[in-house]
This record gives structure tokens, sequence and C-alpha cells, in this order.
């Protein structure tokens, strides 16, 4: 069943306009129409089954009839990357959401040379949490330097970093503790950046693979790592 994300409440019985491009999506691309169900979700109030009661032209009408699944925990996982080049960046997006991320942090380190469109990054991640059937949204951060995001990184919450150096101890988190996973850019953490890395308190370097991987790989396989000790 197709699902969307809203940012009305949800109540039951309530009535629910759509205008484009979401009436669109459902009429034009999936053929939908009156009597048709629908999931939706806000982000905070669980999954609804919702009927479609009337189509117009740039707009649709459903009305909520039943709660599939009340909200749920998904984690507090943060991860922060260096901008990519879109294509990448969109992939990691998205395989990023899908394992449970909370929290995109996008991070400007001396070798970066990508920028991104944050309305699109947010695009990306409602497009992966309506595929994913993840019933909230990761909160998407502006691009902050490295040096700014560790001067007001939190000391509740370690940051773990790819050492590409591949002389960090192996990956091995605590699910008693909560985390944020960095990876750098291509090119990797200059010598200044690595200097901040191992005297910030809460910042560890860890080794991924016996191979140097490519960004969005590092970012991935961490996450997945994490997620697995985690989420599950």
């Amino acid at each position: 069943m197709i699902r969307l994300y809203i940012t009305e409440p949800l109540e039951e019985a309530q009535e629910v306009v759509l205008f484009d491009p979401q009436s669109h999506y459902l009429q034009k691309v999936m053929r939908l129409g009156v009597g048709d169900d629908v999931l939706l979700f806000n982000g905070s109030q669980g999954e609804w089954v919702a009927r479609i009661q009337l189509a117009q032209k740039k707009s649709m009408t459903l009305q909520l009839m039943s709660h599939t699944r009340p909200q749920q925990d998904e984690g507090d996982l943060w991860l922060l990357f260096s901008p990519l080049k879109p294509k990448r960046q969109e992939f990691l997006v998205e395989k990023a959401t899908e394992l449970g991320v909370a929290c995109l942090w996008p991070v400007k380190c001396e070798r970066t040379t990508s920028f991104l469109k944050e309305d699109k990054m947010r695009a990306h991640v409602i497009e992966a949490v309506e595929q994913s059937r993840r019933l909230t949204i990761p909160t998407v951060n502006p691009l902050i330097s490295l040096e700014a995001l560790l001067k007001t990184w939190p000391a509740d919450r370690i940051l773990l970093f790819g050492d590409e150096t591949l002389t960090a101890p192996p990956l091995a988190p605590d699910p008693s503790h909560s985390y944020g996973f960095l990876v750098g850019p291509e090119g990797g953490f200059s010598a200044r950046e690595f200097a901040l890395l191992r005297a910030h308190p809460q910042a560890k370097g860890v080794t991924l693979s016996p191979h140097i991987l490519r960004a969005e790989t590092a970012a991935l396989a961490g996450l997945a790592c994490l997620a697995s000790r985690l989420l599950l």
C-alpha cells in the first residue's frame, strides 16, 4: 500500500486534503481514485489507513479509517558526513535513512569539495522514509564546519570517526551510550583535523575494514554495524 508523509495531525475519522504534488502522484502516477486506500503518517502519531473520498484535478480528500501502527522509538543514531557529489550523496542519504539514522548532519572539512542543497536532501529523506516503512523523519541539520562541530559537541554523546590510517581499534559500540558517526571527505581528514579529533574528549577513531573505503561505503558500513548493535 502506498505510504505518504504529511504534516497534519492524525485522528480517527479526520478528513485530510492533499494537494499537488502528492495529489498528482496518487492520481496520475499510481492511478488511485475514490475508494482506494493509502497509508499516512506524520512522524509523531503512528501510521493510519486513509480512504480516498474525493478526487479533483489538483487535490484529493481522504478520510482516516483506522490506526495501523502506533508511534515507535526508532533510535537516536546520528550520521555526520562531508558533502558528496549529488548522485552519491542521494544514495548515502537514502540508505542511511533506511538503516535508521535519527539525524543527518553535513560537515565541512578542509578537503570538502562538494556542496549540498538542504531542501533536496530533506526530500530524499522523506522519500526513503515512505519506502522503508519508518515512522519517524530524520532531522537534517545545516552544514557546519568540523571545528565548530567539535566545539559544540554534546558531552553525553560519543563521536566515532572513521580513521583511514587503519590503526584505530575496530568498531564495537556499547548499547548504553549514544553515538554520532563521522565520515570525512574524499581524500580524508587533514593532519590538523586528525589532531582536533584525537584531542577531543568525546571523539574516538575506529577502523571499519582492512581496506581504504570510499566515503559513502565507510558511512554505510559503520551505520550497519552500529544499527545492528543499537537498534535491533
